[in-house]
């Protein structure tokens, strides 16, 4: 088992599953709206919050197409992240010191190394790696040289892919990793989900934290992917899903949806149990009046030699178990038993040498 410390929280082994509210750019440029989603995060039980970082004009050239359907047409990337990418480097030290003073994990992914510059002079305790630059290994490379803890999503990404993207950083000395299943659908359709993944990605790199970046709609498939072995959740994130100037408020959950979503984890952790099947004592009653005992068809005077025609099997299962039915045919009765009545030990001489 593996396992993470990032700022106050443990991620992996058996700690429950880390969430993540991705807000994303669902700031809308407003800094007003940051906080905002920082407050709902905390109200939705989050674990943390995450923003993303960037300027359009480093990200994407004038005409590129977009490659999200949000019935937007005639818009290039480059329009809608423009739209997105005003928020100013005070506006970014207010976002992170406001979030701890509500005492919420704040982090960020950065887009560009000006970007990571920025979130490392903030004190972020961790980056994410965005899918979509899981080849960009010069980025790859300035994020893990500022030796903080870094969850990486592999969207549209092959095994060696993932490899190129995690050797590069660990080629820094940095090996504070999470791997982030993730599919670049938006939304992703649950068909698509491929969960096993997950399992395929804890095989292929053991010794760090897996976790599922989602782009479903709904709950279900994220608290599904535990069970796999997911032990980190990011699910993208508004307070309010009628706003439209970010593409992704449409997919997000609101505050109401990721309190559900953090419940339902919960729910998942505490019913997993153990691969042993022991005794529980929710099952107690159920062992005492569920189940059978051995019990006399009619009255049975002492010094009479059971036969298999004086007995009956019935609840409740307070008397001697069915398992021993044949083994205590031939034993004598060592005091009268009443017509059904559950025969007990001490009503029989039983020897376990039978």
């Amino acid at each position: 088992m593996t396992k993470i410390k990032i700022g106050n929280s443990m991620i992996g082994d058996d700690n429950p599953c880390f969430t993540i509210a991705e807000a994303g750019a669902n700031h809308d440029g407003s800094l007003e709206k940051a906080l905002k989603l920082i407050d709902a995060a905390k109200e939705a039980n989050a674990d943390s919050v995450k923003f993303q970082t960037y300027k359009a004009s480093k990200l994407t050239t004038k005409t590129a197409p977009k490659y999200w359907d949000d019935g937007k047409e005639n818009e290039t990337q480059f329009d809608v992240f423009k739209k997105l990418d005003g928020l100013e480097n005070s506006d970014w030290d207010e976002i992170f010191d406001y979030a701890k003073k509500k005492n919420i994990m704040c982090f960020s992914t950065p887009f560009d190394n000006d970007s990571t510059d920025l979130l490392y002079s903030l004190d972020v305790p961790a980056f994410k790696i965005a899918s979509a630059d899981i080849t960009d290994l010069p980025l790859i490379k300035h994020i893990a040289s500022k030796q903080l803890p870094i969850f990486i999503s592999t969207g549209m990404a092959s095994e060696d892919e993932i490899s190129f993207a995690v050797n590069t950083i660990e080629d820094q000395g940095n090996h504070d990793i999470i791997i982030m299943h993730c599919i670049t659908s938006y939304p992703t359709k649950p068909e698509d989900a491929n969960l096993e993944m997950i399992t395929t990605l804890s095989q292929q790199f053991p010794d760090y934290v897996i976790g599922f970046s989602d782009h479903t709609i709904g709950t279900i498939v994220p608290v599904c992917s535990t069970f796999y072995g997911a032990k980190c959740i990011e699910k993208h994130f508004t307070y309010d899903q009628q706003l439209s100037t970010s593409p992704d408020h449409r997919l997000s959950l609101d505050t109401n949806g990721f309190q559900k979503l953090v419940n339902e984890l919960r729910i998942s952790e505490i019913s997993r149990g153990s691969h042993i099947r022991n005794k529980f004592d929710s099952e107690a009653e159920a062992v005492k009046y569920a189940r059978r005992s051995i019990v006399s068809k009619n009255f049975i005077p002492k010094g009479t030699k059971i036969t298999e025609d004086l007995l009956d099997v019935k609840r409740p299962g307070t008397g001697i178990s069915p398992t021993f039915f044949y083994k205590i045919l031939g034993s004598e009765v060592l005091q009268d038993i009443e017509e059904d009545t559950p025969l007990q030990w001490n009503d029989i001489s039983y020897s376990n040498e039978k």
